[in-house]
Parts: structure tokens; C-alpha cells; sequence
């Protein structure tokens, strides 16, 4: 759950005639979270809530947001245009991806795009976490990630090109390319129909990270193949060896 402070000032009468010379700092107090503010006090102050009792804030400020989430889902997003969008980018793209997929190499595949899926649900979950974005629409409510597209339609395209380029120059083109369509295009798509609201981030920052994660999956899954290769190779020599020695 991500919480976001702001500076609030006191009147000159609370703190004194100095009060703008004084340095000030951030404090929690009882309430504050609550009121989606924080507390601005001079150095010197000794208010503080203890360990216990900002724990306790933190566990009703996200059962108020939990409650609150709840009702925009139920009245305002479930069955919404944009949440049947998200349900077709869902189950769509993964019905294409079963009757196109090379089922010899199914294993290596599919284990290409669940390690991608992760790590774009990971980013999405830290960007959120950051305040970088929000998803005013989602198909699933007790999600917070927009998981129709980081476990659905992202990491299928990303399959797709590991399937159909497999050599390392041909697979660099093809994602640079898909990058730049979901960065500049999908993205900007996505803000406009209103699933997708940036905080503070920019499509630009998106395109790197696109190529940048399906390289280093890409790369992880052909050394373990290697190593699996390299193992089952040494295993089969043992065998032969031991039976023509027998």
C-alpha cells in the first residue's frame, strides 16, 4: 500500500513569531494518515508516535482503503466498458497465442513468458508501489497491477517473438520494435480509454525497460537450456560408458 505525505503549515500563533525561521521535518500523528496529510513540526519537537501505534495507523488507514476500493470496484468498474476491454485482452490474446504456439518447444516457451510475466507483474507492483501509476479500471479487484495485461497480453507477445526469431539479432529487432508500439502507441491508448494514469513517469521511460527485460529473461532461459544440455549429455555418456563396460 502506498501512502503519500504532504507538508502542511501551521499558522504563525501555533509555533510562535520564529516559526518560519525554524527548520521543520515530517512527523506521523494519530489521524494524519487517515486525513491523507502529515504533520509539520520544528526541530526540536518531541511528538512521535511509537512503533505500535503507527503500525495501527497504517493497518486502518489500508482497511479504509480496502473498503474504499471495494465500493468503486462493485459500483463504478465491474462491467464497465473498460473492464470488458480488459477481460477480452485477457482471455483473447492467450486463445491465439494456444493455436499458434510451437507445441516441440512448449517447455522453453512457456518458461520464457512465465519468467517474463513475473517480472513485468514485479515492475508494475514497484511502480505502483512508487506512486509512478495508477489503474482507475481493473479486471480483478484484489489486484492492484493491471494483471490482465502483465500476465495476459504482455508476456504472449513477448512468446511470440521468442518463437518466431530465435537468433539474438532478428529477437533485438523484433522487441525493439514491439517495445516502441506498446510504449508510444498502446500506452497512450491505454491513458485515453482510462485504464492507465501516470503519475510520475513518461512513455519514454517505458521503452527501454520493454527490450531490457526480455533480453535478460532471453538470456537466462538458453543458459539453463545450455546447462540442461550440457548435463543430460554427461549423463548419457556415464550410461554408455558403465554398459559397454558391463
Amino acid at each position: 500500500m502506498g501512502l503519500r505525505l504532504r507538508r502542511c503549515a501551521h499558522s504563525n500563533s501555533s509555533v510562535g513569531n520564529n516559526s518560519q525561521d525554524a527548520p521543520s521535518r515530517f512527523v506521523f500523528m494519530p489521524g494524519a494518515a487517515s486525513r491523507g496529510s502529515a504533520v509539520d513540526e520544528p526541530e526540536g519537537g518531541r511528538t512521535r508516535m511509537s512503533g505500535d501505534s503507527m503500525l495501527g495507523e497504517i493497518e486502518d488507514v489500508h482497511r479504509k482503503l480496502t473498503e474504499l476500493s471495494r465500493d468503486y470496484w462493485l459500483h463504478y468498474d465491474l462491467f464497465a466498458p473498460q473492464w470488458w476491454l480488459l477481460l477480452a485482452a485477457f482471455v483473447i490474446p492467450w486463445i491465439v497465442w494456444w493455436k499458434v504456439v510451437d507445441k516441440t518447444r512448449l517447455k522453453d516457451i512457456l518458461l520464457f513468458g512465465v519468467s517474463v510475466g513475473y517480472l513485468v507483474f514485479l515492475l508494475d507492483h514497484l511502480g505502483y508501489e512508487q506512486n509512478l501509476w495508477i489503474y482507475p479500471h481493473k479486471l480483478f479487484r484484489f489486484l492492484p497491477e493491471l494483471s490482465e495485461i502483465d500476465l495476459g497480453l504482455l508476456p504472449i507477445m513477448h512468446m511470440l517473438v521468442f518463437q518466431y526469431f530465435p537468433k539474438w539479432r532478428s529477437f533485438l529487432i523484433a522487441e525493439t520494435i514491439m517495445g516502441a508500439v506498446f510504449a508510444f502507441v498502446l500506452e497512450p491508448i491505454s491513458v485515453w480509454i482510462g485504464v492507465y494514469e501516470m503519475l510520475h513517469w513518461q512513455h519514454f521511460y517505458s521503452f527501454p525497460i520493454y527490450v531490457a527485460k526480455s533480453a535478460l529473461v532471453k538470456g537466462a532461459v538458453e543458459g539453463l537450456s545450455r546447462i540442461e544440455f550440457r548435463s543430460s549429455a554427461s549423463a548419457r555418456s556415464t550410461a554408455n560408458y558403465r554398459a559397454n563396460r558391463e
